[in-house]
């Protein structure tokens, strides 16, 4: 119970930060770009929390499903160790009442086994998808957004680029 109100804690936390950093106004003498985020940093940032560093860069809704897949796999690893762990203990007891001899092997562990596995490999995998898409969200946070890929009522794609022309005089 503690665990999933530290979480939810931590998910408000993720989707209200940028918010409130927006009502934060800069000094008006200031040359530096205030609030600019590397893509090194944003990518630690998620690494650190995963979907952090899409908030920085602006993407707090990519930033929260980020953060919820990571949830959701972490709880599900913790829940496959609890579930390895009961099955170990059915197994035990099974060899100490001789039902059970003692080169066979109990497939039910080796099944909780790689269920954790599974889970683990898809933590990380998410911890580190989360973190590429944050540094690419940095690189492209000027991207021009005169090029749009829009739908066409037929289900197609339009993929279509504005340029100003500028007149000399």
């Amino acid at each position: 119970m503690v665990q999933i109100r530290c979480l939810v804690f931590l998910f408000g936390a993720l989707v209200l930060a940028p918010t409130l950093a927006a009502q934060q106004t800069p000094p008006a003498d200031t040359t530096e770009s205030a609030g600019v985020v590397s893509p090194r940093g944003a990518f630690i940032r998620s690494l650190i929390l995963p979907g952090w560093g899409q908030s920085v860069v602006g993407a707090p809704g990519r930033g929260g499903v980020y953060f919820a897949l990571e949830s959701t796999s972490l709880w599900m690893l913790y829940r496959t160790q609890q579930r390895l762990s009961a099955a170990r203990s059915e197994e035990r007891f099974l060899r100490e009442n001789r039902l059970l001899g003692p080169q066979e092997q109990f497939a039910l562990v080796n099944a909780r086994e790689e269920q954790r596995q599974d889970w683990l490999v898809l933590s990380v995998f998410w911890l580190f998808f989360a973190g590429a898409d944050a540094f690419v969200a940095a690189h492209l946070r000027d991207f021009d957004q005169r090029v749009v890929l829009a739908p066409e009522p037929g289900g197609a794609l339009r993929l279509q680029a504005t340029v100003p022309l500028v007149r000399r005089r």
